[in-house]
């Protein structure tokens, strides 16, 4: 069976390089794929001279640098696992990671942000050591090899280190290859900005990219924070066929696209949206923005998947575009998201959360997936059995007729009113659109009441009167899903709590609520 180290060695013998943009979308730094792997292949013999090598596991806290990349592809190279670890945000997280995780070794490009016991290298001093090393006979790892050690984002509770085998990671790049048509798009030019201690970004673009040869364009989700518009005019610039993102990106570039000069999309041939609940309507004017810009609107597709997947579970169809389901049953008629169909080897299905049997096509139940590719435990947990069902945590049902998948929302999420469950993305999708809220900038909640959850929407805003987007958001809430929220808050741009990943982090926040928690640095109450 291969694995990733043999595809990255056929692939460097390609003309693809990968090239480092700054904020501005202009070019740092440019190295071929094949320069890469040969610099790689000389910090490996760094790493196998002091004893990192087949059952290590290496800890990397850097941003997204060619070092950053051949440091990834180098521990590979030795036979090591790698974990590419978040800044942390909250106090502790990082060395609970580092306990967890038992690293060899942790390499950072400020190792004075480590604390501990863990032996801590400085990226630029292992660059040092490995311009005058030189490299080793490479030691192939084996299929049941730990390759990634990929923790969750913690949107609910500490992350837990998903155990990614170099079978499953093998497996998943395979089955994405095929799920997207990748060969159509080879070599066309791949544009990432997502962080590379995110799933998406360091098995969707890094890996999958070194695997084939394609060009990859990198920029540091720093950048991407500090100007959005950068990532419009890198695919513009640099004519870039493959991107994609989390909804909230999406929102954010929707209203740039107008005012932005000198855009132009017409060579983006696959954008995928994903990580996160994606909001239809959003997206559709996303795509009605974009072809003023040369975008084609069959070029966008929808995905869904999880760490506990390698990465991903399903595509839409490649050239279908955006296709939307109204589910039936609901009072709210905003239409969801097809996700499309599981990728080769990954099987889906949905159980009723009532009988724990399969559900009927078009009835909403728990996703359950297996497959090849299929993690399906955590870290210090015993691998399920062979052919086990993956229970994810999300609702979703299967298009009748079609079996095309279709993401309601996670499980924990789902508030109880009005004698009905209701789904936290139809009230924020709602609350959204409301003059004065950010987009994305929105988090419903249920806490207890007499006889069911009472609604609590917590938005953030700036520029407008708190008062007039309270009643706004009171009056879209009501409209869409026919609740009125107990209470609206309103927040400082910047203060709902997120995960490493950019999620809302909606347990931390109704946390935070029921709690009177007024915290100015991570996320305080305005009310």
């Amino acid at each position: 069976m291969r694995t990733v180290v043999d595809s990255i060695i056929a692939a460097a013998a390609g003309d693809g390089c990968l090239t480092v943009l700054d904020s501005g979308a202009e070019p740092v730094e440019t190295l071929s794929w094949a320069a890469l792997h040969e610099r790689a292949g000389r910090m490996a013999a760094v790493l196998r001279e002091r004893g990192i090598g087949a059952g290590s596991r290496v800890g990397l806290l850097a941003d997204s640098t060619v070092d950053t990349v051949a440091a990834i592809q180098a521990v590979w190279l030795a036979g090591a696992a790698v974990s590419v670890l978040a800044p942390p945000k909250r106090p502790g997280v990082l060395e609970q990671l580092v306990t967890d995780a038992r690293f060899h070794l942790v390499v950072a490009q400020d190792p004075a942000a480590m604390r501990g016991s863990v032996q801590v290298w400085a990226l630029s001093e292992w660059r040092r050591l490995a311009d005058t090393a030189t490299a080793v006979a490479l030691v192939p790892p084996d299929p049941a090899d730990l390759a990634i050690l990929q923790y969750t984002s913690g949107s609910t509770r500490r992350p837990r280190g998903v155990p990614i085998t170099h079978a499953h990671l093998a497996a998943n790049l395979t089955a994405m290859r095929a799920g997207i048509k990748h060969d159509a798009l080879h070599p066309g030019r791949a544009m990432c900005w997502l962080p590379l201690y995110h799933d998406m970004g360091l098995i969707g673009f890094v890996a999958k990219l070194m695997a084939c040869g394609c060009s990859l364009y990198l920029q540091s989700p720093a950048a991407f924070a500090r100007r959005p518009a950068s990532w419009l005019h890198a695919m513009s610039r640099h004519r870039i066929a493959m991107s994609g993102g989390p909804n909230l990106a999406y929102a954010l570039l929707t209203g740039l696209l107008e005012s932005e000069p000198g855009i132009d999309l017409s060579t983006v041939r696959f954008l995928l949206t994903g990580a996160e609940p994606i909001d239809a309507a959003m997206m559709a004017e996303f795509a009605r923005r974009g072809r003023l810009r040369g975008l084609d609107p069959s070029a966008l597709v929808a995905g869904y998947g999880l760490a506990e997947s390698t990465l991903a579970v399903t595509f839409s169809p490649a050239g279908a575009g955006i296709r939307t389901d109204r589910p039936s049953g609901q009072v709210s008629a905003r239409p969801l998201v097809r996700c499309g169909f599981p990728v080769p080897g990954t099987s889906v299905r949905i159980v009723d959360q009532r009988t724990e049997r399969p559900a009927e096509p078009g009835l909403p139940g728990h996703i359950e997936i297996r497959g090849p590719s299929v993690v399906g435990h955590y870290w210090g947990q015993s691998p399920p059995e062979p052919g086990a069902w993956f229970r994810t945590g999300d609702l979703g049902y299967l298009t009748p007729g079609e079996g095309e998948l279709v993401v309601c929302g996670r499980v924990k999420d789902v508030l109880f009113a009005a004698g009905r469950n209701v789904y936290p993305q139809d009230i924020e999708a709602a609350a959204a659109g409301v003059p004065g809220v950010r987009p994305g900038g929105v988090a419903a909640f249920g806490v207890p009441g007499d006889r069911a959850d009472r609604l609590v929407v917590a938005v953030e805003s700036r520029g407008v009167n708190p008062v007039t987007v309270q009643q706004g958001v009171r009056l879209a809430v009501r409209e869409e899903v026919g609740l009125t929220p107990a209470e609206v808050v309103t927040l400082p741009i910047g203060r709902l709590p997120r995960t490493s990943s950019g999620k809302i982090r909606r347990s931390e926040i109704r946390r935070r609520f029921l709690s009177g928690v007024l915290n100015p640095t991570e996320g305080g109450w305005s009310k």
